[in-house]
């Protein structure tokens, strides 16, 4: 079920099936964020356009990848991309042009794709949260930095919390008391904030990345 901001109405969409994972983004780039699934049985990509209602499939990564969608080419439309475990890549596919790109980044298989720009360049950057660490990959520089910013139980929710044009490394962390903690790092002066939101089995909504 969806609200629409504009008029607060509800609407729903028959799409996809069972097991299927939610890829939402703006694939036909018209500022509007398309319905979209991955299916990992048959590693195909199902994508209902906003601009013309129409669906389309494209068949995209392994059934072992973890999906990883954002647009890496900076082209203002989202890029198919998944990470594979067993080498720790990003696959691209970049929708400026059709060709594709690869990103190394990350420690282990168990990595959580973390994608965002973080940089604000206006390109994602290809990111996990390996442990406690979060590793990104500067599109600007190419190089990669590690800062230390959760624990076990925490959610990434990484967004840009300060408006400043940048993703902030985030995560939610249900507490003890029944309560939920957002620990963000402001991406402007590295300080830290904490919001109290939520209750331990709420599901955080900028979680996009997780597995």
């Amino acid at each position: 079920m969806i609200t629409r901001s504009s008029d607060s109405t509800y609407y729903s969409t028959p799409h996809g099936t069972t097991g299927d994972k939610p890829v939402p983004g703006d694939y036909d780039g018209d500022g509007k964020t398309d319905l979209a699934l991955f299916r990992s049985s048959n590693h195909t990509w199902y994508i209902i356009r906003s601009s013309d209602s129409t669906t389309y499939s494209v068949n995209y990564g392994l059934s072992t990848d973890v999906t990883a969608q954002a647009d890496y080419d900076g082209d203002g439309k989202t890029d198919l991309a998944t990470w594979r475990p067993g080498d720790l890549t990003f696959y691209v596919s970049q929708s400026s042009n059709g060709s594709p790109a690869y990103y190394t980044v990350g420690a282990t298989s168990g990595d959580t794709p973390v994608s965002g720009d973080y940089d604000g360049d206006s390109k994602a950057d290809a990111a996990v949260l390996s442990g406690g660490t979060w590793m990104i990959r500067s599109s600007v520089s190419g190089t990669t930095s590690s800062t230390a910013w959760t624990v076990a139980a925490d959610l990434p929710v990484q967004n840009d919390y300060d408006g400043d044009g940048k993703v902030d490394i985030a995560t939610w962390r249900p507490s003890g008391k029944g309560m939920g903690n957002w620990y963000i790092r402001n991406s402007h002066d590295n300080s830290q904030r904490l919001e109290n939101w939520g209750t331990g089995g709420d599901i955080p909504v900028p979680a996009l990345y997780r597995r």
